[in-house]
């Protein structure tokens, strides 16, 4: 399997799990609290009748399900029943393995016996040993007598805790959700395009957390959060959905009215770490901006581009834009003293028989001097195409954050371009 391959399988992955976390906060009651990412498994649901841990998995390329595949899951829940928290207010656990393989019913149970347990603490695999070598001192397989007053040993004990159910393929689960949040009240119009998306990116911020009560939500609050939220979430995760081709259309749609206005003040903030071939690909996109947006003398407002990259490349863009006849203020009066008015001012115009400027662009580097620059003299819009939303002072500007790779789709929803692929 190609390395891009593995990755794509393991954003699918987190994709599945996030899908699935949305889809029991919105199946869930007023009162359950869920915790993303929890202290025992994928998804923590607690309520007065105890906790409900779920672990997801995702296995599209798996052709048959094989028990060896899911070893390891069993192994962590066993380890918290047994070991971890094996007290009394513990039974009131219930663990579920939720796995997907792709010739598998969905909701369809695989009953887990004994016989299993002993296959799964006989494996070799190194990765599991550590877990089986302390679940052997807590766990027992002994049959009592028969005179003896009939109680669960251990691994039965557990195994009345635990389900395994198979689970339905991305594209059904995608479906589902999209069912519950128009049964919760959102607009059908709107969901796939922005409560979704939103929804995704809010399961996913809440997994990053690292305080468990940050993590925490309910069917109530996600409900609000997405209610108040007008802009469709754009990231590596929404990015990855199935309703991409949608995602990228509402956002075109919704960037439009802005980049439609001639005289607005635009600042880009592009990130290396966060562009694909960022250095092979970043001159095309401000020579393709400038002869979409920034060609005409009614185009009054020069547009900032703001490169978080090595100061090597930096020179080395420096130097193409040039040769790309793409002129350049970057505010030195001489090099290494930059000057904040010598950067802000605007260029000198002439209309003979071809209208031209001085400059056409603002070109600057990432840094804290810089971030000052922009707090005192704030834009009209702020495009920011980094994976983190900067420290910036973002009051009475409209912010944009796109962590988007791929610099076709940035194009594409910047209407600069007619196709994203």
């Amino acid at each position: 399997m190609s390395i891009s391959r593995s990755a794509d399988y393991t954003i699918q992955g987190f994709i599945y799990q996030f899908n699935k976390t949305l889809l029991e906060i919105l199946n869930s009651r007023a009162e359950d609290t869920i915790t993303v990412e929890g202290i025992i498994e994928d998804i923590d649901i607690v309520n007065e009748y105890g906790t409900t841990a779920i672990q997801c998995k995702y296995h599209e390329s798996k052709e048959k399900f094989q028990l060896s595949t899911v070893y390891k899951p069993i192994l962590q829940m066993m380890k918290h029943f047994h070991c971890t928290n094996a007290n009394e207010k513990d039974l009131k656990i219930s663990y579920r393995l939720f796995a997907f393989f792709p010739n598998e019913t969905p909701e369809g149970f695989f009953k887990i016996t004994q016989e299993h347990i002993k296959e799964i603490m006989a494996s070799k695999n190194s990765g599991y040993q550590s877990m089986i070598e302390e679940l052997e001192k807590k766990i027992k397989f002994e049959v009592e007598e028969e005179h003896e007053e009939k109680k669960p040993d251990n691994i039965n004990r557990f195994l009345e805790n635990f389900n395994f159910e198979f689970g339905y393929s991305l594209q059904d689960l995608t479906s589902n959700v999209l069912t519950a949040l128009k049964e919760n009240g959102f607009d059908e119009d709107d969901v796939e395009i922005l409560h979704y998306p939103n929804a995704i990116q809010k399961i996913s911020n809440l997994s990053m957390k690292h305080d468990k009560k940050e993590r925490e939500i309910n069917k109530r609050e996600l409900i609000e959060h997405l209610s108040e939220i007008r802009k469709t979430a754009i990231s590596r995760w929404t990015l990855s959905l199935k309703t991409l081709n949608k995602i990228l259309l509402a956002k075109k749609k919704e960037l439009k009215e802005n980049l439609s206005k001639n005289s607005r003040l635009r600042y880009f903030v592009i990130s290396e770490s966060l562009i694909t071939d960022f250095k092979d690909v970043v001159v095309n996109f401000i020579s393709d901006y400038i002869a979409k947006y920034h060609f005409k003398a009614i185009h009054d407002k020069t547009p900032v581009f703001c490169f978080d990259c090595s100061p090597e490349l930096f020179k080395d863009l420096i130097i193409r834009l040039h040769k790309k006849n793409i002129r350049v203020n970057r505010g030195l009066i001489v090099e290494g003293y930059f000057d904040d008015k010598e950067f802000l001012r605007e260029p000198i115009r002439k209309n003979e028989k071809e209208y031209s400027r001085e400059f056409d662009i603002r070109l600057t580097q990432l840094n804290s001097e810089i971030i000052e620059v922009f707090n005192q003299n704030k834009p009209d819009d702020y495009f920011l195409f980094t994976n983190e939303k900067l420290e910036l002072d973002y009051q009475d500007t409209n912010l944009e954050h796109l962590a988007i790779e791929n610099i076709k789709q940035i194009k594409f929803i910047l209407g600069m371009s007619d196709i994203y692929e």
